[in-house]
């Protein structure tokens, strides 16, 4: 029983600063599994990060079967610059699991995480946010639905298609149950933090990890069908709904934004809703510059939703 501190080795960057993988590991004082929980893959989801902060200080090991490994800055060179991919080979790091230890700086790094971090769970949960802008309200289905439902989330996405390469893909594929989690970004308000840490405590209690009954919801929507808007032009977006239309629903073909040219004043495009149900997943909720392809919004379509358990 009991708590450490290491920051694993993984290279040298060009002024000879090193970079380093920090794990904390929390050590029940009762036999049981061991869970993995990430954050900070892509460094403009920083929300992760304070999210186990407060999760470490929760947590009593004298009440914990089994151990709980922290990695809260997985990517601690995208984290300094607020970026997504990471800015030495600008690679998206959650596209490149397991790894090349002889690889792109990004591929060292996901290696050293595979290695030091991955490998070394039974369960795992990876948080990721909406990004410095946008804000996400969803949890992945993987392998492991019962999992993914003690989040508490009220959507959850059961993805027809997998991305290759992140994190959740390799443990998946080593048969370690799994749950993303998208949550919060943009402003990082609070109360998406709270939601984040009780959806982790709940997730422990479902483990049997620590004491208590997990709670479960009677109104989550799993959705299969999501459509990524992203504009095709940039300029200055003003939006027509805020923050609280995430997890809302809206009728077909309203108006999401309007995006402007900040020097003629000229409409250059309107995005509207895709469906004739919607939900929204991710969005833009304050005035400021979009550039084309940027991610606008996430909306998924109520129609094709499966029906509540």
């Amino acid at each position: 029983m009991g708590r450490t501190y290491e920051e694993i080795f993984v290279t040298h960057l060009s002024n000879g600063e090193k970079v380093t993988l920090p794990i904390h590991t929390i050590v029940g004082e009762k036999p049981g599994p061991v869970l993995g929980i990430s954050a900070v893959i892509h460094g403009d989801e920083i929300i992760g990060a304070e999210i186990i902060r407060r999760i470490y200080n929760q947590i009593d090991e004298s009440e914990l079967s089994g151990t709980i490994m922290l990695l809260p800055v997985a990517n601690s060179l995208a984290f300094e610059s607020l970026t997504r991919n990471t800015p030495l080979d600008m690679n998206n790091l959650n596209r490149l699991f397991p790894g090349k230890e002889d690889g792109w700086s990004s591929e060292i790094l996901a290696h050293s995480i595979t290695k030091n971090f991955l490998d070394k769970v039974d369960h795992y949960i990876d948080l990721h946010a909406g990004g410095a802008v946008p804000i996400v309200d969803y949890v992945y289905i993987q392998n492991d639905e019962a999992l993914s439902r003690a989040f508490n989330f009220p959507l959850l996405y059961r993805p027809t298609d997998i991305y290759e390469g992140t994190t959740a893909t390799y443990t998946v594929a080593k048969g370690v149950p799994s749950v993303t989690v998208e949550i919060g970004g943009g402003p990082n308000y609070n109360e998406h933090v709270e939601r984040g840490v009780q959806g982790i405590v709940n997730c422990l209690k479902h483990l049997q990890m620590i004491p208590g009954t997990a709670e479960k919801r009677e109104d989550q929507v799993v959705l299969s069908e999501i459509t990524i808007i992203r504009p095709k032009n940039g300029g200055m977006l003003v939006p027509e709904f805020d923050f609280e239309a995430v997890g809302q629903e809206i009728k077909g073909q309203q108006v999401l934004c309007n995006i402007y040219n900040p020097k003629t004043f000229d409409l250059i495009e309107t995005i509207k809703t895709p469906y004739e149900r919607n939900i929204v997943v991710l969005m833009r909720g304050l005035i400021g510059k979009v550039n084309p392809g940027d991610y606008g919004y996430m909306i998924g379509n109520l129609e094709t939703a499966e029906p509540k358990a």
